[in-house]
C-alpha cells in the first residue's frame, strides 16, 4: 500500500497557485513541478489524507473519474525518480572550519551625498569620517590571502560611504593584489559601488581596464531618485549622474547592476523598474528599505508592497516575451542547480567566508555590523580574528533557527540577513518577519517567471 504516512509536507513542499498556473516546490531537492488541475486536486488531498495515496485517489475519482489513476501513476514514478515528496539531507558541515575569502573594504567613512534613508548615518557608520589609508589596504589583502588559505579566487568589494572620495587608494590596493597574483595562484575579484557623482571618464577607464565589477546607486524614475538621494544641500542627483552611468553602460563592463531602494514613499516601484529597464540598463535590483525608521517597509505596507511584487514579475515576463532579459537580482535564483549546500544552511557566510574592514583596520561580520562593539573581531593590522565571534555566526545556521526549519523558502535564505533579523528581533537566529514575506512572495513569482521561462 502506498503511503507518505508520516511526511511533512509543510516543511518539505509548497503547493501554491500563481495567476493560472498550479505549482509545487520539492523543498529538498529543488525540483519545480507545474501541474495540472487533477494533479494539483490530487495532492491537495494527499496532504489532507496525510500521505494515503488511496484516500486521495477515492476522493479525486469521485470529481474526476479514470483520469485520477493515471495521476497517481505518475506521481507514483515521480516519486520513485525522486523528483518529489523527498527528504532532508542530513549532511553536515562544520561552519567553523571555514575560511575568509571574501573582504568588503570600507575605503571610504565619508559620502558626498545625504540619502535619507542610509543605514550607514550618511555614510561615516556612526564613526569618525575617515578615508582608508593604503597601509590599511595592503594588510587587508594579505590578511585576505592570509586567512583564505588554498581558496584561489578572492573577492574583495570597495565600499562606502563614496568610495570614489578614495580613488587613489583604490587603484593601489587593486595594483598591489595584481603583484599578489602574479606571484601566487590567488586571483582577485573587484567590485565597487558608487553614487556615481564622481564617476568620469578617468575612472570608467580604470573600470573597465581592470575588470572591475560595479554596482550603480539609482532609486529609479527622477521624483523617486531626487526624494531622498539627494546633496549636502538637499538637491537630487539624478540628471548628474544619470549620463556617468550610461557612459559607462556604453563602455560594456565586464559586470554591473543597478542598485536602487524603495520606501513606504514609493511602493508602485515596479514603475521604477520599467523607468531603470526604458533607460537601457537590463541588470538591476530594487531592496526594500529596512530598519526602524520612517521609511522602512512595515506591516501595514505589505499588502501593497506583495501586490506590486506580482506586477513587477508580470513586467520581467511582458520584457521577456518581447525578447528582453532582464536580470533582476531577487529572481536570479538558478533554479536549475540551486544554491549549494553551504548556502542553503546559513546564507551569506558573514563573519565566516566574509567580513569587513573600517578605514582603521577594524574587522567586522559585515558592514551592517560596523560600529557594534559586541561583534568586533579584531584588526589587519596585528592580523588579529577573534574566533569567537567567527563561531558566534557559524553557528547560525537553520539547524539552531526553529523558526525556520519548517519554512519551504528556508533554502533560499538560510534563515535571513543575521543584521536584519538583530535589528527586528534582537536575535541573530530569530528571522525578520516582515522581511521573510517579501522573500516568499518574491520567491512565487521567481519560480512561476522561470516555468514560464522553460515552457515558452
Amino acid at each position: 500500500m502506498h503511503s507518505l504516512a508520516g511526511y511533512d509536507f509543510t516543511a518539505n513542499i509548497h503547493l501554491y497557485q500563481y495567476e493560472d498556473y498550479n505549482i509545487l516546490l520539492d523543498v529538498n531537492s529543488g525540483a519545480i513541478h507545474l501541474l495540472d488541475e487533477i494533479a494539483f486536486a490530487y495532492i491537495n488531498n494527499l496532504i489532507k489524507y496525510e500521505g494515503d495515496f488511496y484516500r486521495a485517489l477515492e476522493f479525486c475519482t469521485f470529481k474526476y473519474g479514470e483520469e485520477a489513476f493515471k495521476v497517481m501513476e505518475e506521481l507514483l514514478i515521480t516519486y520513485g525518480d525522486g523528483a518529489i515528496f523527498t527528504e532532508p539531507c542530513n549532511e553536515y558541515i562544520d561552519y567553523s572550519q571555514m575560511t575568509v575569502k571574501a573582504v568588503c573594504l570600507n575605503i571610504a567613512h565619508l559620502c558626498n551625498l545625504r540619502c535619507k534613508y542610509c543605514f550607514a548615518s550618511q555614510g561615516n557608520f556612526g564613526q569618525k569620517p575617515a578615508l582608508m589609508p593604503f597601509e590599511i589596504g595592503k594588510r587587508a589583502i594579505d590578511f585576505l590571502v592570509q586567512e583564505s588559505k588554498g581558496i584561489r579566487n578572492l573577492e574583495v568589494d570597495f565600499f562606502g560611504g563614496e568610495p570614489l572620495l578614495n580613488f587613489a587608494v583604490v587603484k593601489e590596493i587593486v595594483s598591489y593584489a595584481r603583484e599578489i597574483e602574479q606571484n601566487t595562484d590567488k586571483v582577485f575579484n573587484f567590485t565597487l559601488t558608487t553614487n556615481g557623482v564622481l564617476l568620469d571618464e578617468e575612472i570608467i577607464d580604470y573600470i573597465i581596464t581592470e575588470n572591475i565589477s560595479i554596482i550603480l546607486s539609482l532609486d529609479g524614475r527622477p521624483e523617486t531618485n531626487d526624494r531622498n538621494r539627494v546633496t549636502p544641500e538637499g538637491e537630487g542627483t539624478y540628471n548628474t549622474i544619470l549620463p556617468n552611468f550610461k557612459e559607462m553602460l556604453n563602455r560594456n563592463p565586464s559586470s554591473y547592476y543597478i542598485r536602487g531602494t524603495f520606501t513606504r514613499d514609493n511602493l508602485d516601484f515596479s514603475q521604477d523598474l520599467a523607468h531603470i529597464v526604458d533607460l537601457g540598463f537590463n541588470s538591476l535590483s530594487l531592496e526594500p528599505a529596512i530598519g526602524d525608521d520612517e521609511y522602512a517597509i512595515r506591516e501595514e505596507d505589505l499588502p501593497q508592497v506583495l501586490a506590486e511584487y506580482d506586477n513587477l514579475t508580470k513586467k520581467l515576463l511582458e520584457y521577456y516575451r518581447a525578447g528582453q532579459e532582464i536580470s533582476f537580482f531577487h529572481y536570479n535564483l538558478n533554479l536549475q542547480k540551486g544554491p549549494c549546500i553551504a548556502k542553503r544552511q546559513t546564507g551569506c557566510g558573514a563573519g565566516v567566508e566574509y567580513i569587513v574592514v573600517t578605514p582603521e583596520g577594524d574587522i567586522y561580520p559585515c558592514h551592517q555590523f560596523v560600529g557594534e562593539k559586541d561583534y568586533y573581531m579584531g584588526n589587519v593590522i596585528d592580523r588579529s580574528l577573534d574566533n569567537n565571534i567567527k563561531n558566534i555566526f557559524s553557528q547560525h545556521t537553520l539547524a539552531n533557527k526553529a523558526e525556520c526549519q519548517r519554512c519551504w523558502a528556508r533554502f533560499f535564505c538560510g534563515g535571513g540577513c543575521h543584521a536584519n533579523n538583530l535589528k527586528a528581533t534582537n536575535s541573530l537566529n530569530k528571522p525578520d518577519n516582515i522581511s521573510c514575506i517579501m522573500h516568499k512572495n518574491r520567491l512565487e513569482g521567481a519560480i512561476f517567471l522561470d516555468l514560464l521561462k522553460q515552457i515558452g
